[in-house]
């Protein structure tokens, strides 16, 4: 299947998946990070992401990026630390599906 394909009918779920990862993620020193899916053997869908600072050239599967200047403050939203933030509440499910949106279109004009 291809990378496209799959944002287009896994998008619900991956959304779900990077919410759920983005307390491990954003914990710890500000950088970039990239979240990616991989498919396994068993046609399991699978969320991680990468840890970076200055540039890096990305793979397909890379669908949304937090920018280390990006990252959030948990206090700002009304939390004391990213385990018991609410990213959905926050807005973040629209963030990573806009994204993912754009990563369609830009998957198809190529």
């Amino acid at each position: 299947m291809k990378t496209e394909e799959i944002l287009k009918t896994r998008k619900d779920e991956i959304i779900q998946k990077t919410l759920e990862l983005m307390p491990q993620a954003l914990s710890g020193d500000k950088g970039n990070r990239t979240f990616y899916f991989e498919i396994d053997e068993n046609g399991d869908l699978k969320i991680d992401y990468l840890y970076y600072l200055g540039l890096r050239q990305l793979s397909d599967n890379c669908f949304y990026t937090i920018k280390d200047h990006e990252t959030p403050d948990s206090e700002e939203y009304g939390y004391d630390d990213f385990e018991e933030m609410d990213f959905a509440a926050c807005g973040y499910d629209d963030q990573i599906e806009f994204a993912i949106e754009e990563k369609i279109l830009l998957l198809e004009q190529q």
